[in-house]
Formats: structure tokens, sequence, C-alpha cells
């Protein structure tokens, strides 16, 4: 008989309820002595905590499943760029970045993001309800495919906002001041709406934007760009019939599992899938552990397949082979993310001096079937349960775990932790002596990071008071706007008006896991509307462009134009990698970052932007790959002629840190 879903939700609220506040589980299912917890880690809070200001992590997020050449990314609030690795987990917040020799494929459920060289995609939003992206500049081709009925894709370039009708596949050429963006839904269908703007584009269809101040669009036959074409010739086409359980297809690195490893009936677990790997192997051995927030540690697994099965589902022996479970689908939607399914444990000197020493080893064990996730980073209760709903049906159990996997266990130096070492030839089995006085790390950080850490950018070291890295070198990547997904628009401001307004500068907030709202019914036509800029915090990094203004996008309710105030940035030096030739130009006039859409029920408000003095402006250079152009979110049209004002320095880039 099927069990009721809110019956069931209610008593496993209950249950890991108490989950969440149970101090600790001992390590086998005989009970003993409970040691005290640890003490939190400086600047995280204590899972499940009353915290009404701190949201849960996010519920969906995606990976980086390919990366050629220097791949670079970087957080919302960040100011450098870190490099990029496979397995890496994506959310909102992110912004992607290939060096022209470069190429990068973000996945998104069944979804992917192809990035060609020069190019910076950032992602705005990512929920249950689709995402939010921003095609900053160069080439990006998506392809869509079993996407939800209510999943919704918009894509924000300079020159206007592409709505992709669903499932199919799609080019996006940003363009530069000097080139057209260019839209190529090769399937599938796409609108493009902004200021004098309004496209339908079908199967087979181009749309072609051009302009600055002013857009010119048309609609043509498709034509495919060198990137678009070297993409289609090694897309693999979509997996064989097997049987595979439905919810595998809507985990970020399910498809996968389809071609590689198999597919069994277990009669206790149903489905399982069985890894490529030689005897021996064991799971969470082969990989580095990285500080990604907002989860923390975050297992990153070496192998090309080794998302999925490491952040959801279960770990079994069956028969002396490791096999993995993805679980019951007891509610609908996508699976919920976790960092890594494990159970931390200390041994040695760090567990009785502190976990924030770094001292002794750090252990942990595979969760097994039916054993829950105890997060080790703030989250609610409605979260531990969505988290743990598909695999913890025995209620009477959830405070306990006998630990099935046990004969798993894994210890390395709290070091080769903390430095993000690959841990192959550096873990050790932990022996049934050391496991029966070892103690679980339950409700906070197993280990404090250090600046070296992977994951640990600039940012967030200040933030939890870590001394800096002596010698730890940005990636490159062009400059970033903290608190901002990046974006631009090529609308040229080559005069100021006079200040209008007092209010104080405000940052622009990317909020992450924002629903892209705002946007017309399908069919409908947007009017034109004008962007209010907002400055950024003067913590900000500004771009090093002349004329570089942060926009807000361009909000969907109709009201009347208001007058544009612009206020300025102060000159900063110029990093030492520079934004490269290919796409974009950030040294272009009027070259300008854009923000994503945001909802309009907030009524945008003027702000004053103060000119800097007087420089020449660079003269745009000309790609060498006349085939990558570059746009980003919607262009401003100023409402009334302003005063005249020279045209400002040329803006200093910071390379950014993950």
């Amino acid at each position: 008989m099927r069990q009721n879903p809110r019956c069931f939700r209610l008593t496993a609220t209950v249950a890991l309820g108490a989950l969440l506040w149970d101090a600790v589980v001992p390590l086998a299912a005989v009970a003993q002595p409970a040691p005290p917890p640890l003490p939190p880690a400086q600047g995280q809070p204590t899972p499940g905590q009353s915290d009404q200001n701190q949201p849960d992590p996010p519920a969906r997020v995606g990976r980086i499943a390919r990366a050629t050449g220097p791949v670079s990314f970087h957080n919302q609030g960040d100011t450098q760029w870190s490099p990029a690795s496979v397995n890496y987990p994506v959310s909102s917040g992110n912004s992607f970045w290939t060096e022209p020799s470069a190429t990068a494929e973000l996945e998104v459920s069944a979804s992917r993001i192809a990035m060609a060289g020069g190019t910076e995609f950032d992602i705005a939003a990512l929920d249950a309800n689709g995402l939010q992206g921003v095609a900053a500049r160069g080439e990006t081709y998506l392809r869509l495919r079993d996407s939800a009925p209510n999943e919704t894709w918009l894509v924000q370039t300079p020159r206007g906002l592409v709505r992709l009708g669903g499932a199919g596949r799609y080019d996006i050429i940003v363009g530069t001041t000097q080139k057209p963006t260019v839209v190529t839904v090769l399937d599938g269908s796409a609108r493009i709406e902004g200021p004098d703007v309004s496209l339908q584009v079908s199967g087979g269809q181009a749309a072609t934007i051009t302009g600055t101040d002013t857009f010119q669009g048309s609609v043509g036959p498709a034509l495919n760009s060198p990137f678009l074409t070297d993409r289609l010739n090694a897309e693999r086409p979509p997996p064989a019939a097997v049987p595979v359980p439905a919810q595998v297809a809507a985990m970020p690195g399910g498809e996968d599992l389809y071609g590689v490893g198999s597919w069994n009936e277990a009669p206790e677990y149903g489905q399982v899938w069985y890894p490529p790997v030689s005897p021996g192997w064991v799971p969470y051995r082969e990989g580095h552990w990285a500080y990604v927030t907002p989860w923390g540690w975050t297992w990153i697994d070496a192998a090309p397949w080794g998302f999925a099965p490491f952040h959801y589902g279960r770990w079994v022996e069956i028969g002396g082979r490791w096999a993995w479970t993805p679980g019951a689908v007891v509610v609908a939607g996508p699976p919920v993310y976790a960092p890594a399914l494990v159970t931390f444990i200390g041994l040695g000197a760090g567990i009785a001096l502190g976990a924030a020493l770094a001292s002794g080893s750090i252990g942990w064990i595979p969760l097994g079937p039916r054993e829950p996730f105890r997060p080790w980073y703030h989250a609610s209760p409605a979260y531990v349960r969505e988290v743990n709903v598909n695999h913890v049906t025995n209620i009477n159990n959830v405070t306990i775990n006998n630990f099935v996997n046990r004969g798993a266990a894994t210890s390395v130096p709290a070091a080769a932790m903390t430095d993000s070492r690959p841990l192959r030839g550096v873990t050790r089995p932990i022996s049934p002596r050391e496991l029966a006085s070892a103690r679980p790390i339950l409700g906070q950080q197993p280990v404090r990071p250090t600046a070296t850490t992977a994951g640990v950018t600039p940012f967030v070291a200040r933030q939890m008071n870590l001394a800096p890295a002596a010698g730890k070198r940005p990636a490159p990547g062009p400059a970033v706007r903290p608190g901002n997904a990046a974006g631009a628009s090529f609308v040229r401001p080559t005069t100021a008006p006079a200040p209008q307004a007092t209010q104080p500068n405000r940052p622009v907030i990317v909020t992450p896991g924002a629903r892209p709202a705002g946007v017309p019914p399908e069919g409908a036509i947007r009017p034109a509307q004008p962007q209010v800029i907002r400055p950024t915090a003067p913590t900000g990094v500004n771009p090093g462009v002349p004329g570089y203004v942060s926009t807000m996008p361009v909000q969907p309710t109709s009201r009347p134009v208001m007058p544009r105030v612009i206020t300025p940035h102060p000159a900063e030096p110029v990093p030492p990698h520079p934004a490269p030739e290919t796409g974009v130009n950030p040294g272009a006039p009027g070259y300008v970052r854009p923000a994503p859409i945001q909802p309009p029920s907030r009524p945008a408000m003027p702000q004053v932007i103060t000119p800097h003095p007087a420089e020449p402006a660079p003269p745009f250079r000309p790609e060498p790959r006349p085939q990558v152009v570059t746009p980003r979110p919607q262009p401003i049209r100023p409402a009334a002629p302003p005063a005249p004002r020279p045209a400002p320095p040329p803006h200093e880039k910071k390379p950014g840190d993950r």
C-alpha cells in the first residue's frame, strides 16, 4: 500500500527534527557514552540553530561537467577568480570564465551549457523553477533536455532578454559594440525582448541585433558559427533507453551513469548502479575536499562520473561489490543536493583539542541505505527532512546510525584535507579498534579550513578571519564586480546629466534562488523601459573600461520613464590578467556590465553617479576570432538629454579568486 505523503512528511519532520538536536551518534548500533560536541568553528552557525536571517543552502545545483584549458569561476561577493575543476557544484551567484584557448561545459539536470573560448556566463538564479543566466561575453551553446513543464530558462544579453522556449538547442553570440548579438535556434523556440526589439525566433532561424544607444533586430536563416559546428559534431546523442530510475535523470551527472558501469536489480534496494572500478576501490577515497560556501566541506570526486553518486543516494556493498542506490521517490521534484553523504569522525589529538586546530586525523564513513544525513552547516528542520526524505524510511531509526559501511571508514591527516590534496594514496582504512574510540563530529564543520583550501576565496577568508595565503595567485579572468552576477550593456553614455538625486549609493544585490520574475507572458511585447543605474558599494571593484556603469535590469512593469542620474567610481590599478581580445573587449568605449533581472515589485530609484576626470578612451581592438561575439544584459536608454561629460578613464580590473 502506498504511504500517504503528507503523513509521511509530518512523521519524518518530527523524527528528523530530533535528528538535528541529537548531540552525538554512536559509531555502532550498541549504545555507548556520547562525547560532548566540539565547539563550532568561528563564523559557522550550528546546524539546526534558529537563524531567521540565514536561508537554507540551495536544494538544486548544477556542476562543472567538462573543462579544457584554463577555466575560472568566482562567487557573489568575490573580487577575484579561482581555478575551476570538474565536478565542482554550480549554484546561484556563480560566474564562469574560459580563457581564449579553453572551453567549459556546465550541467543542470540533463541540460548542458557549453562555453566557447573567451566567454563569461553567470548564474544569477538556479532553483526548482529554472535558471536565470547572464551571457556576459563570448559564445554560449545551451542544450535544454527533459526540463519540467514549470521551468523557465532566461538568458540576459546586452541587447535584450532571451526567453528559451523549453527543450531545444540554442546558441548565443554576445557580440561587441561593433559586432551584432546573434541568437540561433536549432530546434525549439526563443523570444527576445529589449529596448526597440521584440523578436520571435523558431527552429532553423537566427535573430541578429545591432546598435548601441538604439537597437535594430531582424530574423533570418540560421548560420552556424565554428564553435557551434564543433559542438554539434561532438554532441552525444540522447542516451539509449536503459532501465534506470527516473530520478537519476534529474540529477547533475546522472546522464554519465547511462553509459558507464552497469545497472542491475537488487531485491532489497531496487535498481542499483555498479561503478567501473577496480577491486579494492572504496567510495570517497579518490578525490579531494574543498570548502564551498554555503555548505562548507564538499567532496570533489576525481572520476568523470563522480558527481551524482557522491551527492545523492547511498552506497552499499552487495556480494563484495560496491553499488550505488539512488533511493526511492517519496516526493516529486529534483532531488536535494548534499555536499558529501558521509558522517565525519575525529581521531587522535585533533578531536581532543578541537577540530579547529587541524591536528590529528579526520575520518569519515559513507552513509548506507536508510541512514540519515546530518548537515554540518546551517540547516532548518525542513531542509533536513527534504535532504533525507527519499532515503530514511524507517523513522524509528533516524536518531541512530548503524553504519553498515563502517568497513569503508577512511582516515587522512587533517592537513591533507585542509590543503585539498588529491587523496589517492593518502587515505588509510580505520581499524575496528580505532573506530571504537573515535568520536562522530556532528553539528559543525569537521575541521577549520585555511586560506589555501580549495574554494576559500579572499572574501571567504576575510569572513572567517583566516590568515592570508602566501603566494596564492588569482586565476585569470575579466574584472569582477563583487555582489553582482556580471553583465554588460552596449549603451554608450557620452554625457552625464546634472545630479538630481541625493540618496546614498546602494549596492546591486543578486539574491540567490530568486525567481526571474517580471517577464511578460509568451506573445506579449514588452515596452522599452529605461534602466536606473545603481552604483555598487565603494568597496566594489570597477571593471577597467571607459564609461563603466553598474546597471539594474529592465523592469517589465509599465511605468513612466525616469531620468537617469549617474555617480562616479574611483579609478583602480590594472590587474595582471586583462580581459582577452576575443569576444567583448572590456576596454571598448561604452562597455557596461549588467545585473540580472529583478522582480517588478521593487520600484527603481534614481541614483547619482559622479563622473571621473576626463581621460581618452582606448580604441576598440578587433577580435582575432570573428565568429565569437559577446553582449550582456539590458542596456539603458537615457530619458532626457544629459549634460556633456568627458569620457571616464579606463577602469582597472582585479583578478579573481575562488
